[in-house]
């Protein structure tokens, strides 16, 4: 057998030829050079033979790397660190394209209207269709000693945001590279990440269940020792107690509550040891650009025409996936009488109980044509300005970025709740982009809900943290927004004066604003797991030194000085919450805990729960004080907080 055929030794001499170095085969051996950096970080000589075969080290003096070597081990921890990113254009097929009877008998077979019909309207043009290929690395612990990790990989549509069939997933694997290598960068490919990652959270999260189900009856079985061993214990101490003399009564009382205490706290001990977990480490995200040719098409009902564009994969010859235009959804099609839209917006109804879709209420501010091309907007969606008149000449608007799909379907409400629930939400935006241009921070708050991440945020900052932790520059104010409503939730783009744009998500309660981010949550209320992996200095959602307002009390000054360079602004703005949500607390923490331990503490532990894997020794090592102190300040803070489902900060 060669050393290229053993997998993890194959491994090792392709990153060591694509770190520069050289290797060629000799026979069961292979002789290497490494480059100074593998050598140095490997702790290896400049040249040497290596082999996976025990004999062959053993007889011809070779290093012997197999699986489990740490070398290897450093190694594949080396290329998941430094990751696997890039763009790939792939050549285009030198087969003849379809026609046009091809091309419209496959694009009414692929996307079938209810109440209409698909009809050309143009000629198709070529254009590279994005598609990204997002790999991750997925731990699992089922308990304390069996953990494993497997490979998980997502191809998700750019524009849909919708996962590729497999079958045309392995089409792209197969299909030739082109040599060039240089395309426009693919807009929405943020939240096309975002639904992949999540796609893998979820499909983690069912292999765990499926996986968790075997561990069961170890836990169970050493839940049931232990508690059969208290148990006897604690029958022992009534026994005596109940003919014991007076004064060994106190003793034998005492003893009995440390024994029913430390039985509590074992069995909590095993069922977090069987507590099953996974994580995810992304390593790998490929923007594929397709080739493909763009179609233009009318969606009809009668004399109603729908514009819509699709795009047909010319080396697959399938068309990509679509969404919905009105609601973002995955069903089928449909043609209603004012919009088009999908099975899910637009549900057979009983004649008697249709009833015409309001219009959107008009908002000031010139709104930008929407193109021949494109469908109709949504009913919900605004657009306005959010600075004075004037201001100075308006910028064109930007077309928002599509809200990524819920983890969790809304429930259902009546028409009226839904109606009055949208108009306030999303007037809710124009309110408060409108009073940070303006610096008015009694009308924002008004519309912010007390005790939230973003009252906080106001207090300690002022309004310009509703913007800086969108990732907008300071001294940059908003000028133009677009925004959409999704349930509780009112998502869009914020355009400053000096032309960033700037996507946010603003998160309602009770019809306020309690929390503005620039991505989107999970269904845990965690934060987008790319957050955490691409936070790096000079990034755009990285946070500098952030200069806090005057007489906040010792623990909330570091959490925002210190906070928002560690973790940025959007954590620096929930420790804050969560700090001032136990203010009856505060004097009896701060008697027994230095401040900047307390900030130290309360930042990890809103980190942990929003996702980060938020260690000791990092939130100790930012704060400078020591990391005993650190968890020491943890156990009398964790229980005060009581983050979990329902409560993030």
């Amino acid at each position: 057998m060669t050393v290229a055929a053993d997998p993890a030794l194959g491994f090792w001499l392709r990153h060591v030829a694509a770190a520069g170095g050289l290797w060629e085969p000799e026979g069961p051996a292979a002789y290497v050079v490494l480059p100074p950096p593998l050598r140095d970080a490997y702790r290896l000589p400049e040249e040497l033979r290596v082999t996976a075969d025990p004999d062959v080290a053993r007889e011809d003096g070779a290093a012997l790397l197999a699986a489990g070597h740490p070398v290897l081990a450093e190694a594949a921890d080396r290329v998941l660190t430094s990751g696997d990113a890039g763009q790939i254009v792939i050549a285009r097929p030198a087969s003849v394209p379809p026609g046009r009877e091809v091309l419209l008998t496959g694009l009414r077979d692929a996307f079938p209207v209810g109440h209409g019909r698909i009809d050309l309207a143009g000629e198709p043009e070529v254009v590279l269709h994005p598609v990204a290929r997002v790999g991750a690395l997925v731990t699992y612990e089922l308990s304390a000693e069996d953990r494993f990790q497997e490979q998980a990989e997502r191809w998700v549509d750019v524009p849909a945001r919708r996962e590729l069939p497999p079958s045309l997933a392995a089409h792209l694997v197969r299909a030739e590279i082109s040599e060039r290598n240089v395309a426009r960068p693919a807009e929405g490919l943020l939240l096309a990440i975002g639904e992949a990652h999540r796609l893998i959270d979820v499909g983690a999260s069912a292999r765990r269940e499926a996986l968790g189900a075997e561990v069961i009856g170890a836990c169970q079985a050493e839940s049931g020792r232990a508690a059969a061993y208290y148990a006897d214990a604690i029958a022992g101490i009534e026994r005596r107690l109940a003919t014991a003399p007076a004064d060994r009564r106190a003793v034998l009382e005492q003893r009995l509550r440390s024994t029913r205490e430390e039985r509590a706290r074992r069995l909590a001990e095993i069922a977090e040891k069987y507590e099953a977990r996974h994580t995810i480490r992304p390593y790998r995200l490929h923007v594929v650009h397709v080739p493909a040719l763009r179609v233009l098409a009318d969606v009809r009902r009668g004399d109603r025409r729908y514009p819509m564009t699709f795009d047909w994969l010319l080396p697959a010859g399938v068309y990509a996936p679509v969404r919905c235009p009105s609601c973002s959804g995955e069903a089928p099609l449909v043609a209603g009488k004012l919009r088009l839209g999908c099975e899910t917006c637009l549900p057979p109804q009983p004649a008697a109980a249709a009833a015409p879709v309001p219009a959107a209420a008009a908002v000031p501010g010139p709104a930008a044509p929407p193109s021949a091309s494109r469908p109709p907007s949504k009913p919900a969606q605004r657009e306005s300005g959010a600075a004075q008149p004037d201001a100075g000449p308006r910028r064109p608007a930007t077309r928002p970025a599509p809200t990524p799909p819920r983890a969790k379907r809304q429930p259902a409400m009546p028409p009226k709740v839904r109606k009055e629930r949208q108009k306030a939400t999303g007037t809710l935006a124009e309110r408060m982009w409108r009073a940070v241009a303006a610096g008015d921070i009694r009308a924002a708050g008004k519309i912010i809900f007390p005790g939230s991440p973003a009252a906080a945020l106001v207090r300690a900052v002022g309004l310009a943290g509703l913007t800086g932790v969108i990732g907008m520059p300071p001294g940059e104010a908003p000028e133009r927004f677009v925004a959409e409503t999704d349930g509780d939730t009112v998502t869009g783009t914020l355009l400053g004066h000096g032309g960033t744009e700037c996507p946010y998500y603003i998160y309602c309660r009770d019809g306020q604003a309690a929390e503005v981010l620039p991505f989107p949550l999970q269904a845990d209320e965690s934060f987008w797991p790319f957050y955490w992996w691409g936070r790096r200095p000079g990034d755009r959602w990285a946070t500098g030194k952030i200069a806090a307002a005057p007489g906040l009390d010792p623990v909330a000054g570091p959490l925002v000085s210190v906070g928002a360079s560690a973790n940025g602004l959007p954590v620096a703005a929930r420790s804050l919450a969560a700090w001032e949500r136990i203010t009856d607390h505060h004097e009896p923490l701060l008697a027994a805990h230095a401040p900047r331990t307390l900030a130290a503490a309360v930042q990890r532990l809103v980190a942990y729960r929003a996702g980060s894997r938020a260690a000791f020794a990092e939130a100790a090592g930012a704060y400078r004080v020591r990391e005993e102190d650190v968890r020491r300040a943890d156990r009398a803070v964790r229980r005060l907080l009581a983050l979990g489902p329902g409560q993030p900060w």
